[in-house]
């Protein structure tokens, strides 16, 4: 085994239990750092920060209420991305064992050509149902 054969790598994820203090409140990597597997970083630190705007300008008398909605309807949809980065994303990014090399390889071969490409599509299409909600829609 040659030095490049291998590769050392590792991912923390931090949860907190509550992005918000008062009126001091976290977004995106501060409150939820997503690992780069998620592949969801800056779309959710971009709808974190507009859910926040949105039940802030709902609730414009009770920043405490805004701050809970915001809490509890956008820490869902976190929890989802956290998890996929820890367990779907980091196989195919870090391969750990040699099942998940050749998961990979294969991904890398059938997505080669357009018919394993429409194939694929249609297999993994419910892993992206997650990453198209609308986490500010009513």
């Amino acid at each position: 085994m040659r030095f490049d054969d291998v590769l050392f790598d590792s991912t923390h994820q931090v949860v907190m239990p509550t992005w918000h203090t008062d009126r001091v409140v976290l977004l995106g990597d501060s409150a939820w750092c997503l690992t780069p597997y998620s592949g969801m970083g800056a779309s959710s630190s971009l709808a974190g920060a507009d859910f926040l705007g949105t039940t802030l300008q709902r609730n414009p008398d009770n920043i405490p209420r805004a701050l809970r909605e915001y809490d509890q309807r956008l820490r869902p949809f976190i929890a989802t991305q956290q998890h996929l980065g820890r367990k779907e994303g980091l196989p195919m990014f870090v391969p750990q064992t040699r099942r998940d090399i050749t998961v990979r390889s294969l991904i890398q071969k059938l997505t080669g050509n357009p018919v394993g490409k429409r194939v694929m599509k249609t297999v993994i299409a419910g892993q992206f149902k997650s990453k198209s909600l609308d986490i500010a829609a009513p």
